[in-house]
């Protein structure tokens, strides 16, 4: 089963065409799809149930948070806690996948037949390719670096919506997804660098994409040039942390070391 795990917080405007584009697997009993609310305060959850309802939906399960979310303080945490939740009040398979997937981004879930089930079944984790859509057009997001070029640097971090792996790569690395040392070190981050552990047959990047939808609330769009400075440097710490502190003998990695030295982050 293909659990695809969606994080939305008042992303109400654009809930209708990511659920459009699932109508073709609605009661498919290969997926189950979760929609994590983090406490929106729009029309969101109104959008959801609706669809529950209009389409007689057995597979569709809203997790919906206890609280009103008017902002947090580490927005990071929505869906590093959110997939926890999913995992801890639902059954863990370790042949179950899981799809991540922002609400703001959309898949053609007409493309999902038997080839394309069996691409993903086969990968511990698999990562599709990118269209960025915005006023201006569309254009596909290039990988510079994937998670099979280099053992000693991180990669280019793929979007959170391409992203799907197995329930073996869940439980072999649930402490290190789920672990609080870093601030501000996204889900997809994560999961980006922790693939770069696995052998080269357990991971695999197909041709079909996801839609990213580029617009103003987009956290890379709002980032100042400091954070990301910071960000790359917690990246760093964290690709240390997960290969044991081992020194990463590569230039890009020594470069951002002494960065972290010189502004004591």
């Amino acid at each position: 089963m293909i659990n695809i795990v969606v994080f939305n917080w008042n992303y109400g405007r654009f809930l209708s065409c990511l659920l459009n584009k699932m109508i073709p697997i609605f009661n498919d009993e290969r997926f189950r799809i979760f929609i994590c609310d983090d406490g929106s305060t729009d029309n969101s959850l109104e959008i959801i149930k609706k669809y529950i309802v209009d389409y007689s939906l057995n597979n569709l399960i809203i997790v919906e948070s206890e609280i009103i979310n008017l902002g947090r303080d580490k927005p990071f945490l929505g869906q590093i806690e959110n997939l926890n939740k999913v995992i801890k009040d639902y059954r863990v398979d370790k042949d179950d996948y899981y799809w991540l997937m922002d609400a703001d981004d959309y898949f053609d879930f007409s493309l999902v037949d038997s080839d394309f089930y069996q691409k993903i079944t086969s990968k511990m984790i698999t990562f599709t390719k990118v269209k960025n859509i915005s006023d201006s057009g569309e254009s596909y997001l290039k990988i510079k670096r994937n998670v099979l070029d280099s053992k000693s640097v991180f990669p280019t971090i793929s979007v959170t919506s391409s992203i799907i792996f197995s329930g073996n790569f869940l439980s072999l690395y649930y402490d290190e997804i789920f672990t609080e040392k870093f601030n501000d070190l996204w889900l997809d981050s994560r999961i980006n660098m922790l693939a770069c552990l696995l052998s080269k047959e357990n991971v695999a990047y197909i041709n079909e994409y996801i839609c990213r939808v580029i617009h103003a609330d987009n956290d890379s769009g709002n980032m100042s040039l400091s954070r990301f400075v910071r960000k790359q440097i917690v990246a760093y710490r964290y690709f240390k942390y997960i290969n044991k502190g081992r020194i990463m003998m590569h230039p890009r990695m020594l470069f951002i070391s002494v960065m972290s030295k010189c502004l004591n982050v």
